[in-house]
């Protein structure tokens, strides 16, 4: 049966009837005769275009454009009669989708943005067509393309803010478009944009009916998909503070599953944009609503996944995507000061809940990987592969903080979390999909804590993954180089220009991704080198990651403000270099200027001239903001750089010629007594000991130019007198040893230097066992040293336990080790473990703090 033999008889003759008039009143007539004669249910899409063409857009398109109407006709009459019509072809996509439609939209445009004036009054039934057009437009790509280009986003934007009629339908029109077309909708539109959350915000707030969870569902889209904005200026705003408390009484009262959810990706979206220490400036107990929400999503998270499968869990993904991110957040809260100020009981409270959330998932991982065979080709753009990229996402947040907790699970999944990485690193590569997520970058702060642990790191390497991860490297370089070289030299002044929190703020949002992701990267590579030290030799990814270093780190070296990065670059090469010296014993003019670079590194960290009275050495200021992440590296720099002097001579003969060693040996020759750091002085006592180890004769007669005898004899007479063994000290492990504990004292550094100071304290006389990492192969916080220090001690890791100074090698070492306690004596009271590999599980003033938890009582040790 043909499609014309299925058109309703009343149709036919209507079409028939409009084809033959001769003018448009002969059509105003035949449309007359059309609304008599066709009911609504004969009408399909196929009749609708057989009418609409009968019609003929000519006709419609005289009639918008008429400017002249009969007398006493109300002045946009014909308009409205145009736009009754279009209106009802609305559900026909052909016709939609035409250019003849998509060549009113500004027609349409103009008359919803003039809804509020007078001429307007008597033909709101003309709006409410026109919105319906929009809302038919709008459903189509192509018609939101037709549509932004005509500037409906500010109209419509205006039209909500300044309450004009219909303002309802341009705002769920703006939620419609905003959640289609992304986060770069409104792209240079940042403050008509901030005016539309604003308003739509205070509706939120303070509407007191049922309209308040659709209004939160819209906001919480608006959040999701719009531009940055600076925090510094939302803290100025009320908005962001009502909400969040609104959200906290929403929240905290009896409400249904479909209004917490929708209240829980609001918050979600909002805390995410304003963080988590922001959220505990308001409210009557912002501790414990924080505790509370936190709680609300790991449990959606448990119940969402446990005994699910990945189509099941697929069904509450929009909610998920919220907890994950509260969770998400709440990790990261974990290493702060703000969540040490909990109370021990919120902490564990707070920790139990995440980690049952994190079991979830990997639970959930863990089923995957075995439903698709320990492979992922599910296309990139599916929604499976999205939700399981943000759960490696979640995942990888919680190991760059813990790794001590379910060891085996986190095993069991890591080979298809790389699979999973290496699919979508190579479909990244391609280019041809925007806002891909990248798990990889997600994993890459808990790759770095992973490789420091044996049974995760023969998985990696298993995997191939330091393959991938210098391939990944080489990506974001690529990235990065590009970006450097569009950008103008920093002057050398720039540290001494005042710039606001705002500029700040900003600057910090320019910088590339590429940059930390770079960092991440070589810390990976960094643990490697440290503990795999057979494959660094002789697999060729590491010695073509050497080369790299060498030939990237000059770009790096004239910036002043990628200090971090520099350091990373230069570290990782010194590391990677020891286990090459043979390639570059005649150092070509690419390593001489990687050496002169790293030197120059290392060399500028410190001086006396920017102290206050110039008998101080003192954070260079160029380092001084990053010297958190700068403090660790600049000692294994230095470590690194005395390993590889042993074996290449034309380092040692260009560090003497450079004058370092020199500037070195006057500045502490004048720098008073305690106006040095002890770990620096220890560093570059250290580093000249190599240097002349290196090269006795010259470096002899350096530093015996530089008062090298005087220094070192009034530093050694300074230094034991300040390094005893005090009288409660060495009481307190006197007391020890009588109440049958056994104690071992390990220390890193040379072996020469560090036995003068072992013989000078009289240590032998208080420890069973004395190990110094210079005679060994391993040195803190590997956990082999800890291992050979239990073993001659004659006690098993879990009867031992670790106490020290330094988190970054006691406490994670010990740690690592398997040790059955931790006790930090922080010499800084300020300073706060960076992750929870080097929380220790108690911190105590002073050594004598000890004494009644090991049973001793206070007369043994006076």
């Amino acid at each position: 049966m043909s499609k014309k033999e299925k058109v309703p008889e009343s149709v036919l003759r209507c079409v028939t009837a409009l084809r033959s008039a001769k003018s448009d009143n002969d059509r105003f007539a035949s449309l007359f005769v059309v609304t008599k004669l066709i009911k609504a249910d004969e009408c399909d899409q196929h009749s609708l275009k057989l009418l609409y063409d009968a019609i003929g857009f000519n006709f419609l398109n005289r009639l918008l454009k008429s400017t002249e109407v009969p007398q006493d006709c109300p002045p946009f009459i014909y308009k409205s009669i145009a736009l009754s019509i279009v209106s009802c072809f609305c559900g026909v996509p052909e016709i939609v989708e035409s250019d003849s439609i998509l060549s009113i939209i500004p027609v349409l445009l103009d008359i919803v943005s003039t809804s509020d004036t007078e001429d307007m009054e008597d033909n709101l039934m003309l709006v409410s067509d026109c919105y319906t057009c929009i809302q038919a437009i709008a459903f189509f790509e192509s018609g939101r393309k037709a549509l932004l280009s005509q500037g409906c986003l500010l109209k419509l934007t205006e039209v909500y803010v300044e309450e004009m009629f219909r303002h309802d339908q341009a705002l769920q029109l703006l939620v419609y478009i905003s959640s289609k077309e992304g986060k770069h909708l409104w792209d240079g539109h940042e403050e008509p944009f901030k005016q539309l959350v604003k308003r739509l915000a205070n509706d939120f707030n303070g509407d007191t009916t049922e309209k308040k969870f659709e209004l939160c569902k819209m906001l919480a889209v608006f959040l999701s998909n719009g531009p940055r904005l600076p925090v510094v200026e939302l803290q100025k705003e009320d908005w962001p503070q009502h909400t969040l408390l609104t959200l906290e009484s929403i929240l905290c009262s009896r409400i249904g599953t479909s209004q917490r959810d929708s209240a829980l990706q609001l918050i979600a979206r909002l805390l995410e944009i304003m963080g988590i220490g922001w959220g505990l400036k308001f409210g009557p107990n912002p501790r414990q609503f924080l505790l509370l929400l936190v709680n609300l999503a790991c449990v959606e998270v448990r119940m969402k996944l446990e005994d699910r499968t990945l189509e099941q869990a697929i069904e509450s993904a929009d909610i998920l995507v919220a907890c994950y991110s509260v969770v998400e957040l709440f990790i990261t809260f974990m290493t702060s000061q703000g969540f040490l100020d909990f109370d021990a009981k919120q902490r564990e409270q707070a920790y139990c809940a995440l980690k049952g959330a994190v079991g979830s998932i990997l639970a959930v991982l863990h089923q995957t990987d075995e439903e698709f065979s320990h492979e992922w080709t599910i296309p990139v753009t599916d929604r499976r592969t999205e939700f399981v990229c943000a759960s490696i996402r979640i995942l990888g947040s919680w190991l760059a903080e813990e790794t001590s907790s379910m060891k085996e699970e986190v095993c069991a999944v890591l080979p298809f979390i790389i699979t999973v990485c290496s699919r979508m690193y190579d479909e990244r590569k391609l280019g041809t999909i925007s806002d891909m997520p990248d798990p990889l970058r997600f994993m890459l702060p808990a790759f770095c804590h992973l490789a420091a642990e044996d049974a995760p790191r023969k998985i990696m390497l298993c995997q191939k993954l330091p393959q991938l991860l210098y391939d990944y490297l080489l990506y974001q370089w690529s990235i990065f180089s590009k970006w450097l070289a569009l950008q103008p030299t920093v002057a050398a002044d720039w540290l001494h220009v005042h710039t606001t929190p705002e500029e700040e703020d900003v600057a910090e949002a320019n910088r590339p991704e590429s940059e930390s992701a770079i960092i991440l990267v070589c810390g990976v590579f960094m643990n490697l080198a440290v503990l795999e030290p057979e494959l660094v030799a002789t697999d060729v990814v590491f010695a073509q990651l050497l080369k790299f270093c060498i030939t990237n780190l000059q770009p790096l070296v004239h910036r002043q403000d990628f200090i971090v990065l520099l350091g990373n670059v230069a570290v990782l090469g010194l590391l990677l270099l020891r286990h090459h010296t043979w390639k570059y014993a005649q150092g070509d003019s690419a390593a001489f200027r990687y050496i002169q670079g790293t030197v120059s590194f290392l060399w500028d960290a410190h001086n006396s001239e920017e102290s206050c009275d110039s008998l101080s050495l003192v954070i260079s200021l160029r380092y001084k903001r990053d010297w958190p992440d700068l403090a660790e590296l600049w000692f294994l720099g230095m470590q690194g750089l005395s390993n590889v002097m042993s074996k290449l001579d034309w380092i040692v003969e260009f560090i003497v010629d450079s004058g370092w060693p020199q500037e070195m040996m006057k500045s502490l020759s004048r720098i008073v007594a305690g106006a040095i750091d002890a770990n620096t002085r220890t560093a570059y006592e250290d580093f000249l000991c190599c240097l002349l180890r290196a090269q006795p004769a010259k470096v002899r007669a350096v530093i015996l130019e530089n008062r090298g005898q005087e220094v070192y004899e009034v530093w050694k007479k300074l230094r034991y007198t300040y390094m005893t063994l005090d009288g409660p000290a060495a009481n307190l492990l006197s007391a020890l040893r009588k109440h049958n504990y056994t104690i071992g004292l390990i220390t890193n550094g040379p072996s020469r230097s560090q036995w003068e100071k072992i013989a000078q304290i009289g240590a032998e006389d208080y420890f069973d066992s004395i190990l110094v990492s210079g005679d060994l192969n391993c040195e803190k916080p590997q956990p082999e040293i800890f291992h050979l220090a239990c073993q001659q001690l004659n006690v098993h890791p879990n009867k031992s336990c670790m106490i020290g100074d330094k988190l970054e090698t006691d406490i994670l070492g010990g740690k690592l080790a398997g040790l059955a306690a931790t006790f930090w004596i922080p010499l800084n009271p300020l300073e706060r473990a960076t992750s929870s590999d080097e929380m220790p599980n108690f911190t105590i003033e002073s050594l004598m703090d000890l004494a009644p938890i090991f049973g001793i009582s206070p007369e043994e040790i006076r």
